[in-house]
């Protein structure tokens, strides 16, 4: 299970890919970290993640790590109260 209250690892994702759709805040932060700057869990993850009806709306990248914000597009606030 993802725990969308804390940044997720992208291979975790990919692991674990048909958990996606238990996330349920409007925004989730993707890290990922590669060496050889390929960040092909990154690419997997965020294809993943789009297929399930999320955007990227942030990317950074330091040295060998980058962080991508995502925004739920399918997000509803819940009524409180």
């Amino acid at each position: 299970m993802l725990d969308d209250t804390k940044a997720i690892a992208a291979k975790d994702i990919v692991n674990q890919a048909d958990t996606v759709y238990t996330l349920n805040r409007a925004y989730i932060i993707i890290t990922d970290s590669s060496m050889s700057y390929t960040f092909s869990n990154m690419i997997d993850a965020l294809n993943i993640l789009y297929d399930a009806g999320w955007e990227v709306d942030g990317m950074t990248t330091v040295e060998f790590a980058m962080q991508v914000i995502m925004r739920n597009t399918n997000y509803k606030r819940k009524n409180s109260g």
